[in-house]
């Protein structure tokens, strides 16, 4: 018998998150996705809150994955699921590496956002300031036509926004960024030395 929450809250997300990776560079990752998603769904009309929750969890099997990218999401999902994450949000982690079919917007979303925050940080990371708060919409676009640049990044995924959700790249780009710009600090992309 399961003794799991029947709703995983942000809290206990955010708990589960650093309990299994710390404070390192995945976490300010997922973070970085929460605020893209939470962005995203305000502008698509979605559950905000739903959207945060599986930006937030969807690497959280990282600590165990990171060399292993077939069983990645698999493990997540089911970490998740004993701790009593809702249905979609497991749906849409096991989409985000390939592990099921995307066939929700929070799916798809997520598949589009997840490499998206890896550029923006990229990105960030290599100006003077180390920041977002002076980071253009214009640079990350030329950034991305560099393959040399970030090249684990996908391109394609990133540029799949409009087929998958319905808004172009640049309309992507600025919600992403303004999102993870908000949170900068949070994200360890406020400027100054690498942490």
């Amino acid at each position: 018998m399961s003794t799991a929450p029947a709703t995983l809250t942000r809290a206990a997300a955010l708990r589960l998150l650093l309990d299994r990776l710390g404070e390192g560079n995945t976490t300010h990752h997922c973070l970085a996705t929460e605020a893209c998603m939470r962005a995203l769904a305000e502008r698509l009309g979605q559950d905000v809150e739903l959207w945060g929750l599986a930006g937030l969890v969807h690497d959280c099997d990282l600590d165990v994955c990171a060399d292993d990218p077939e069983r990645h999401a698999l493990v997540g999902a089911q970490v998740l699921r004993e701790a009593g994450a809702p249905p979609a949000v497991v749906q849409a982690v096991l989409g985000h590496n390939d592990k099921a079919e995307r066939v929700s917007l929070l799916d798809r979303a997520l598949w589009v956002v997840d490499p998206t925050t890896g550029m923006i940080t990229a990105a960030a990371l290599i100006r003077p300031s180390r920041s977002t708060s002076d980071l253009s919409v214009k640079s990350i676009k030329k950034r991305m036509k560099d393959k040399r640049f970030a090249a684990a990044v996908s391109r394609e995924q990133i540029r799949a926004c409009e087929a998958q959700i319905g808004i172009t790249l640049d309309e992507h780009l600025a919600v992403c960024l303004g999102a993870m710009d908000a949170a900068r600090d949070q994200l360890g992309l406020g400027g100054g030395s690498l942490s």
